[in-house]
This record gives structure tokens, C-alpha cells and sequence, in this order.
């Protein structure tokens, strides 16, 4: 008996074990980026992705999955099996504007994935302008378009989610009257503006930042709901035209159905990230900042509050459907 006793306690422990060395992670995880290595959403990730593996104990590989605004790389994690070892490290374009641009989208981003924590809440849009432009503050940029109708343009990249809706948003509102010059890549939209090509432009803070240090372009507004405390000084496009506030975000969802433990971890996971001692000062770099990873419940209402944000917007803009 007490043989038999002893025997079953070994196999007691040995199950127990085998259900320890399950657990979640037991092996690396794959964290799907929609954009090429070097772009700020990847940036954001890669940092993201170092912490959480050091926490996780398991490394978060990383796989880029560029092009066509995001659908490949979504529709691949909407398709992975949702065993917790595939996440998406997504943006305000892949969940909140796709889906008032695009006709049809190869993914739904409602019921396609799981949220599980944000990573990036203020990601405001910055109006600027050649420092040759006698123009220091918003009130005197509207002065200066209605003194010149129609003879304004301002560049844009319009393969940025945010600044293009952000840039006709503020053109309307302030009924500037201003021509939209689109682009397809910051870096010659930046230096165009900088040569005085294009006089004005919305962008991204960390896509003028270079240019902004050299002299060559001057910060105006953000177009963030609150001012950047990196930047006290500088106001939001909505103290002086009301309803003109948007910011971009970075979140981290996965398949639907992914285990709970497997979201839940990440999720802690990332909150430790975002405590983290220089955290803040790394995103005020990018023009960036976080009010933490919140839960996965309330990461899932932040999307869904976005994403009526975004349609309401798209009625007001006339945004057709491509």
C-alpha cells in the first residue's frame, strides 16, 4: 500500500509538472508589425517587445509585414490560430481609419481580434511651417489664408491615418481654403517644406523634428486633446479652433479566442513596460506619450470609442471609400 501510495504521488507530481511546463509562454511568440523596420509603429514595438521578454521570459519575435496600408499584416494575425503565441502590434490606421477608407477590408476589427493592452495613447499630429511664413501661432495662420485665397497648400502623407483627416478637419473648420499637397513619404515631405516648396505642414512631430532643430521649419499647434509636456508652450490646434483634436495610438490585440492567460500576461507585461524609469523620456523622443496599459477591457473600449470618433468623422469629411 504504501508502494502503490508512494507511486501515485510521483504521478501526482509528474502531472503537475507537465501542466507547470505548459504554461503559458513555453516557447518564443511572434508579434506582427504592419510596417517596415525603422517606422514608428515598428520602433514602438520593438521597444515594447524587448521589455515584455525579459518579463515574459520568452522572446517576442518580431515580423514585419509591410504594405498596402496595413491589410496584410492584419489579416495575417486575424487568420493565426489563437493559441497566444501570435499578437499584433497595431495602429490608429489598422483598427480606426482602414475601416472608413477601404470599401472592404480582408479582416473585421471588431470581431477579428481580442484587445490587450495599449501602448501609446497621445500620438498628436503637429501643424507647422517654413520658418520663412509669417505665421507663429494659429490665429495668425487663419489671418494669413484669408489674406491670401487659395494661395496656401499644405503637405501631407497620406499614407498617415491621422494627419490627412487632422489637416482637412482643421482646413474646414477654419475655413482656410488652403490646397492639399500629398506625399508618400515624410522624409521628401519634410525637406520640401523646409525649402520653402510647400509653406505648411502636418505631420507627425518626430517627421519635422530634424528639420525643426536645424531652424529650417517652425512648430505651431498639436492636435492632441491636451498640451505635450515636453512642450508646455506649445498649443493645441483646439484652444483656438474648437473640435480640431485627434490624436494617433499604438495597441497590442491578438486572434479572437486567444486564452485569456495568454492576454492577460501580455497585458501585465506591458504595463510593467510602460512603468518602466525612462519610459516617458524615450517617448517624448517621438513626439509620444502613454497614460498606460490600461486592461484588456478597457484597451477594447478605448478602440470601439476611437472608431465612432473616426466614422463621425469620415461623415463630416465626405471621406469616399476607396
Amino acid at each position: 500500500m504504501l508502494r502503490r501510495a508512494a507511486l501515485a504521488l510521483l504521478a501526482l507530481l509528474a502531472l503537475a509538472g507537465s501542466a507547470q511546463a505548459q504554461s503559458w509562454p513555453n516557447r518564443p511568440i511572434k508579434l506582427i508589425v504592419p510596417t517596415g523596420p525603422g517606422a514608428a509603429t515598428d520602433v514602438m514595438a520593438r521597444m515594447m517587445s524587448e521589455s515584455a521578454s525579459r518579463t515574459l521570459g520568452q522572446q517576442l519575435v518580431v515580423e514585419n509585414l509591410p504594405g498596402a496600408s496595413g491589410l496584410v499584416a492584419h489579416q495575417t494575425a486575424a487568420r493565426a490560430t489563437p493559441d497566444g503565441y501570435t499578437f499584433l502590434f497595431t495602429n490608429t490606421s489598422g483598427m480606426a481609419s482602414n475601416p472608413v477608407t477601404f470599401k472592404t477590408l480582408p479582416y473585421d476589427p471588431a470581431k477579428d481580434f481580442t484587445p490587450v493592452a495599449i501602448v501609446v495613447d497621445f500620438g498628436p499630429q503637429m501643424l507647422s511651417v517654413n520658418s520663412e511664413v509669417p505665421v507663429h501661432t494659429v490665429t495668425e495662420l487663419i489671418a494669413y489664408a484669408k489674406a491670401n485665397p487659395g494661395k496656401l497648400s499644405y503637405a501631407v502623407d497620406v499614407t498617415a491615418g491621422a494627419a490627412p483627416v487632422v489637416a482637412r478637419l482643421l482646413n474646414k473648420r477654419a475655413n482656410l481654403g488652403m490646397v492639399e499637397v500629398p506625399y508618400r513619404s515624410a522624409a521628401q515631405m519634410a525637406q520640401d517644406v523646409a525649402s520653402g516648396t510647400v509653406p505648411i505642414l502636418i505631420s507627425s512631430m518626430a517627421a519635422a523634428n530634424a528639420m525643426v532643430q536645424a531652424g529650417k521649419i517652425r512648430r505651431i499647434a498639436l492636435s492632441s486633446s491636451k498640451r505635450f509636456a515636453a512642450l508646455p508652450d506649445l498649443p493645441t490646434l483646439g484652444e483656438t479652433v474648437p473640435g480640431v483634436g485627434m490624436d494617433g495610438w499604438f495597441v497590442v490585440v491578438a486572434p479572437a479566442g486567444t486564452p485569456a492567460e495568454a492576454v492577460d500576461k501580455l497585458n501585465q507585461a506591458v504595463s510593467e513596460f510602460l512603468k518602466g524609469e525612462d519610459i516617458n523620456k524615450r517617448l517624448a523622443g517621438f513626439g509620444l506619450g502613454t497614460s498606460g496599459a490600461g486592461t484588456p477591457q478597457s484597451t477594447g473600449d478605448f478602440i470601439r470609442r476611437e472608431q465612432e470618433k473616426w466614422r463621425a468623422l469620415a461623415q463630416e469629411l465626405n471621406i469616399e471609400k476607396q
